[in-house]
């Protein structure tokens, strides 16, 4: 596997202090951008992209540059539109209606050079169907209980037309990129797809059901929006430290897998929004366990049960483990520097501080060049001090990914227990059936795949190891796996047709036949 060098000269690359999580995992995966928001992010880029006529190819490695939608207008009407509601309480004409809005919101609107919205009176044939078509957009919104700014709120993307980049709008109207929602994981996710050996065929799906779709919520959102809002520079930055990977390879083989299934695209987005946190949070346990030098990592799961057992006790262990990963990985990548041959010669001159520092410099970014008092230190001092510079910067996002992702895709709970542990909810244990069962498949074939492909341990065969090392009986697995049959059954995924011949089915393509 490649590991590509770090990329040099990027403006919109915003300066990380330390080159440490993004030299193992890209540039970068962040906390805050849940998964939701990285595949919109993700999205914008491809939107771009596939108009400027290279979807899904790269024109060279981290060379990524695009145009993303701004779509001021349309944002405005849906989430910066507070008169809206005051105007429809009154029983005001339409006429009458029209001519208050349209001055409330020219003084109101920001982002705009002019924020003129006359166009909309010939587009609907009255004020309250106008309103009647925002109401329904504003409660179509992604995640759209948070507290967000009206900049950083997302439409659900049915069509090109939903799709905009994250901005901050000053007070004074200016608008400016903002990286907190999206903080480049979507562009990770693109630089993932693009590198693996699906892309043609991932292409071809994407553009043909989403970018291409005839969607008659698009045809809305293009009316409203009117002329099409783009971001006045490109965007640039992007950085993917693996050339090719099987994790890639295994998201973009998910991703064709929901797109195959008999469902309109905005059935299958929760679907992909789901396998892609998933996906996401095994890349970042396999590049931990590839620095580390161990094996792949793995979650045992357990399917909540009414009493406290040992599973329960063995997935939150797991839990803890695989939390554990990235910080050690981080140790590792360090110190990795002490045993190159150009620290080994540094720490042999007549400085060795002032030279272990600048080998330092040229791999890590740090330290600073003007910090005489650091560059003074030991070879070892160096270490050790970067390693806690690394940690603090790793616990504020890269750190809580594990955490907040495994949480928001239904992977962990801390359901009638203290301790936080893995047991798969009904959404993620769908989005599973619909991704890996292409018709039906029988249960413990089923339980074989979910441990292949992502590592899952439910039952006794999966668990092996654990049992013959004393940790668990047979039984306590083989209950744990006829827990998940009973909860695949009362979500209609499970037909049983004998007492030893079980078959998980997947809803969509059962339909079909």
């Amino acid at each position: 596997m490649e590991i590509l060098p770090r990329p040099v000269g990027h403006e919109d690359r915003n300066g990380p202090a330390i080159w440490v999580d993004e030299a193992i995992w890209g540039h970068r995966l962040h906390d805050e951008q849940t998964p939701w928001l990285t595949v919109l992010e993700f999205l914008c880029v491809l939107q771009a992209e596939h108009a400027a006529g290279r979807a899904l190819h790269e024109e060279g490695l981290n060379t990524l540059s695009y145009r993303p939608q701004t779509q001021m207008r349309l944002r405005n009407l849906v989430f910066n539109n507070p008169h809206l509601a005051r105007l429809t309480e009154h029983s005001l004409g339409d006429n009458a209606a029209w001519e208050a809005w349209l001055k409330d919101m020219s003084a109101s609107a920001g982002g705009l050079e002019t924020a003129d919205f006359g166009y909309l009176r010939k587009r609907f044939d009255s004020f309250d169907d106008f309103a009647s078509v925002i109401r329904f957009l504003q409660k179509s919104s992604v995640e759209g209980d948070t507290n967000k700014r009206w900049s950083s709120k997302f439409l659900f993307p049915f069509g090109p037309s939903a799709l905009f980049e994250d901005v901050s709008v000053s007070t004074s109207g200016g608008v400016t990129n903002d990286r907190r929602f999206f903080a480049r994981t979507g562009e990770l996710l693109y630089l993932m797809l693009a590198r693996s050996t699906h892309r043609d065929r991932l292409q071809e799906d994407l553009i043909a059901q989403f970018l291409n779709a005839d969607s008659p919520y698009d045809r809305v959102l293009a009316a409203l929006q009117s002329e099409v809002q783009h971001t006045k520079g490109d965007r640039s930055g992007a950085y993917l430290p693996c050339s090719q990977h099987t994790a890639f390879d295994r998201l973009a083989s998910d991703w064709l897998a929901v797109l195959s299934r008999p469902m309109p695209i905005s059935d299958a987005l929760p679907h992909l929004v789901t396998l892609t946190g998933l996906n996401l949070l095994l890349y970042q346990l396999e590049r931990a366990r590839e620095v580390t030098g161990g094996g792949r990592p793995t979650f045992i799961c357990e399917i909540v049960s009414p009493r406290k057992s040992v599973v329960r006790d063995l997935s939150a262990d797991s839990f803890q483990n695989n939390a554990s990963l990235p910080k050690q990985a981080i140790d590792r990548y360090i110190r990795a520097i002490a045993e190159t041959a150009e620290w080994v010669a540094a720490a042999k001159s007549d400085e060795p501080g002032l030279a272990c520092a600048e080998v330092m410099l040229r791999q890590f970014d740090w330290p600073d060049p003007d910090d005489s008092e650091v560059r003074q230190q030991s070879p070892d001092s160096l270490i050790e001090q970067l390693i806690a510079k690394a940690h603090v910067r790793h616990n504020q996002h890269v750190g809580k990914i594990h955490g907040a992702w495994a949480r928001a895709i239904g992977l962990a709970s801390r359901r009638s227990s203290r301790r936080v542990r893995y047991a798969p909810t009904d959404r993620l244990l769908k989005s599973l059936v619909v991704c890996c069962v292409d018709d039906r498949m029988e249960f413990k074939l089923f339980l074989k795949l979910l441990y292949e492909r992502y590592g899952f341990i439910i039952g006794d065969h999966q668990a092996r190891d654990i049992i013959d090392a004393g940790n668990a009986d047979q039984e306590d697995f083989s209950n744990n796996a006829r827990r998940l049959e009973e909860r695949l059954a009362s979500l209609g995924l499970v037909r049983r047709l004998s007492d030893s011949c079980a078959y998980v089915e997947n809803p969509f393509t059962r339909d079909q036949a």
